[in-house]
């Protein structure tokens, strides 16, 4: 079974920006200019400690970027995809998806998985 970590919120400065943010967030929302657009705060609710808001914000929190690189393509020894999309280990076996990216894009996946994705079919699947 495969586990992927990303280690989110591990360290005091991780939980530190997230604090922050939830502060500012909650400090804009609360704003008189606001009160015509808002009943009551709904979460997190009452929070009395920096261990409360850790709490609330490691239950709540998801990634809004998709994951990428954990079946990275390269040439160096540790990457497992070669420039075809092969898997490195076994025969027959492809990878096509944003696991191959070997670090972020500066916005979305989106279209750089969608190229990924084309790139293999035009390679891979001959055209009538």
């Amino acid at each position: 079974r495969l586990i992927i970590d990303p280690a989110y919120l591990q360290s005091g400065r991780d939980r530190a920006l997230f604090r922050g943010a939830l502060e500012a967030a909650r400090t804009i929302g609360h704003r008189d200019e606001l009160a015509g657009w808002r009943e009551r705060e709904l979460l997190p609710g009452t929070l009395n400690s920096a261990a409360q808001m850790d709490d609330f914000i490691a239950r709540s929190v998801i990634t809004h970027h998709h994951p990428c690189g954990t079946c990275r393509m390269g040439k160096d020894p540790d990457a497992v995809v070669d420039a075809n999309l092969k898997l490195k280990a076994l025969d027959n076996l492809f990878v096509v998806d944003a696991s191959v990216m070997p670090s972020l894009t500066a916005g979305p996946i989106h279209a750089a998985v969608l190229a990924i994705a084309e790139t293999f079919a035009r390679r891979t699947i001959p055209l009538s």
